[in-house]
């Protein structure tokens, strides 16, 4: 589960977009009635904004 932890995400906006998008596509599921795949996606961006705020990305400061 370290795949979090990349300097790809290091902007804040990267992060924000990914959980956003999981978000609003599990209430976008939720809404046509699939509700597997939209607790699914609901799953996956809280699991996401979890783990991307569990990394220290002060290391990915430095580097700029």
């Amino acid at each position: 589960m370290d795949q979090f932890d990349h300097p790809f995400f290091a902007p804040p906006w990267r992060r924000y977009a990914t959980v956003a998008v999981c978000i609003l596509w599990g209430l976008f599921e939720l809404w046509n009635g699939t509700v597997l795949w939209g607790i699914l996606f609901l799953c996956i961006g809280m699991f996401a904004q979890r783990q991307f705020g569990l990394v220290d990305w002060s290391k990915y400061d430095a580097g700029e």
